[in-house]
């Protein structure tokens, strides 16, 4: 194929509005707030103007994560669960209580709604956002913290006249439910050759489905799950493997024999029955983990993390292969913390669990999971590298070889608490998710 791999790009989000680069001031930024009143934009104002910095920012937070929002929730809540492993989610569930912030800017970035720059901005200004309102701030919110996040939330979503999801993702996503694809189709072609990013959109598009769909939508998205996946199975993470192996478990339990099967005979062109879960306990360990994740990046983390890693925790002191990787991603989550610090008790709850973890184990994440682990690969201050350097020492964990290259060279980083290296090399790894670079 002519295009070479990390160049292709299914489809694209936008990175926000071209403001003139001499903007300083909150009366000149606020005026490109299209989706904001001339009374709305005027309140932003007068709160720079009267130095009510907290209320301008959370008031243009807020107006940009509602929009936000609206616009993800276009494609149906049912649909947004499958894609963030929320099988309770239906049309009726509210994506304004549902959906954290920092989801909601991962969904935007996945369905095109936004680009990769205005993703990783409007990330930094929720972890803002999320210090400076909660019960462990001890500094006030100042102006040039408000006027970066007021920024973001202008050039990036209330900017827009009509923020939506990519016309590029609304076109692909009707073929792959509505029409049965050839493998020389062009899409087909991009797909087989796409990021990982974007495999992991198309098979929550197909799997959701193949759940959820019957009759005509059912057989195409089951056809094109049976195209596609013996194709890019190897370059699938272990997490998305796990998932094709738990939608086949449930429809088989659900008596959904059309679903089943097709699921069956994917699996079996690529051996992959050692990702079918065999009990429902590690459901209930990853509900429990993701919603360790949705804690650890909503309002009042530090004081809301202690009872639900105790949750999880509680669980049971052996975690199921198929929750393992989320379990560990959520237990790392807590005890590395954020930019400002962990919460504590929670930490020293998730330092206990993560050192009952066998070193087979912990090789298994070195190898195959922590290069595709975008919330880990985050983590790389010199703080959080310290705090995964001492587990690793505490625990004896620190002569692990013939890893894959850059997974050797990131974990050699950590180990000797190089926090520099390894946060260059995470950039790497991070950058590499979307653009597929082995």
């Amino acid at each position: 194929m002519a295009e070479k791999v990390n160049e292709i790009q299914i489809w694209q989000g936008p990175n926000g509005l071209n403001l003139p680069p001499n903007l300083k001031e909150a009366k000149d930024i606020v005026p490109y707030a299209n989706n904001l009143s001339i009374k709305q934009k005027s309140q932003i104002i007068a709160a720079f103007q009267i130095e009510a910095f907290d209320m301008a920012a959370e008031y243009a937070w807020k107006k940009s994560m509602v929009k936000l929002k609206e616009t993800i929730a276009t494609l149906g809540m049912k649909f947004i669960g499958e894609m963030i492993g929320k099988e309770d989610f239906d049309e009726t569930t509210s994506v304004d209580t549902e959906i954290t912030d920092y989801t909601a800017i991962q969904l935007a970035e996945q369905l095109g709604v936004i680009g990769t720059t205005a993703a990783l901005r409007l990330r930094q200004s929720n972890e803002l956002i999320t210090h400076y309102f909660s019960k462990n701030a001890e500094e006030q919110l100042d102006y040039a913290t408000a006027f970066s996040i007021v920024k973001s939330s202008v050039q990036y979503i209330l900017g827009e006249q009509d923020i939506s999801i990519a016309l590029e993702f609304s076109k692909f996503r009707d073929r792959l439910l509505n029409e049965t694809l050839r493998i020389n189709d062009a899409q087909v072609e991009q797909v087989i050759n796409s990021p990982l990013f974007y495999l992991r959109t198309v098979m929550t598009i197909l799997i959701s489905s193949i759940r959820n769909d019957i009759g005509a939508k059912l057989e195409h998205s089951l056809a094109n799950l049976n195209l596609i996946t013996p194709n890019i199975w190897n370059r699938l993470g272990e997490s998305d493997k796990w998932n094709i192996g738990t939608a086949y478990r449930d429809v088989t339990a659900a008596g959904n024999t059309v679903a089943a099967s097709g699921l069956k005979n994917a699996l079996l062109k690529v051996n992959g029955f050692d990702f079918v879960p065999e009990n429902l306990r590690s459901v209930t360990f990853i509900k429990t983990a993701k919603q360790v994740i949705e804690t650890h990046y909503a309002s009042n983390n530090f004081y809301n993390e202690p009872a639900i890693i105790r949750k999880l925790s509680s669980l049971g002191s052996t975690i199921p292969a198929p929750a393992l990787i989320e379990c560990m991603q959520a237990y790392l989550a807590v005890y590395l913390g954020n930019s400002y610090g962990t919460s504590w008790n929670a930490a020293l709850i998730a330092y206990e669990e993560l050192s009952k973890i066998t070193a087979e184990r912990w090789k298994y994440y070195f190898e195959k999971v922590i290069h595709t682990d975008e919330i880990i690969l985050a983590k790389t201050n010199s703080i959080q590298i310290g705090h995964f350097s001492k587990l690793l020492y505490d625990n004896k964990l620190t002569e692990f070889t013939d890893l894959p290259k850059l997974n050797q060279f990131l974990y050699e980083a950590i180990v000797k608490n190089n926090y520099r290296k390894a946060s260059q090399i995470s950039s790497v790894l991070s950058d590499n998710i979307k653009n597929n670079k082995k």
